[in-house]
């Protein structure tokens, strides 16, 4: 249940708008929550009444805020603990979020396979035989057998002359 008092409605996301010299918020809030990426799996953030807890840790593993608490959110404005006050606007939902993940993705949303994109550098065209079929492994596999049995064959009957 979101609190009224942060004047946030259910089902609607928000964004923050970022100033210069404050912590960045590159997320979004959506039913008390704070997503990074649109997949909405891990929230990051989360509201209790109106403060913001923000679960997020520094280079050392300490938490960017005191107790995790980022601020407070009242009619659409976070003021952050510092006294930085930031709007928080409404975000449309695109296409791509509202998008259901089990659709079948038809040939042309496909990328074209990496075998015709230009590729430089030491390991250029070494990618094309890794797409080989379980068929076109067997003479493969057969050849690497061969090679350890004699290998193995050699080494015995060299250490047998020895003795």
């Amino acid at each position: 249940m979101i609190d009224q008092a942060t004047g946030m409605k259910p089902g609607e996301r928000y964004c923050v708008e970022n100033l210069e010299r404050a912590h960045q918020f590159p997320g979004f809030f959506q039913d008390g929550k704070y997503y990074l990426g649109p997949e909405l799996l891990t929230a990051v953030g989360w509201l209790e009444g109106d403060r913001f807890i923000y679960d997020s840790l520094d280079a050392e593993g300490a938490p960017v805020f005191p107790d995790r608490v980022a601020g407070t959110i009242n009619d659409l404005t976070l003021n952050l603990v510092d006294g930085t006050a930031l709007q928080l606007s409404p975000m449309a939902v695109s296409e791509t979020f509202t998008a259901p993940i089990d659709d079948p993705i038809s040939p042309i949303d496909e990328p074209p396979p990496l075998t015709h994109s230009p590729i430089r550098g030491p390991l250029r065209g070494s990618v094309e035989g890794a797409w080989r079929t379980a068929k076109g492994k067997t003479p493969l596999l057969l050849s690497a057998a061969v090679i350890g049995f004699v290998a193995g064959f050699v080494i015995t009957h060299s250490q047998r002359r020895r003795r």
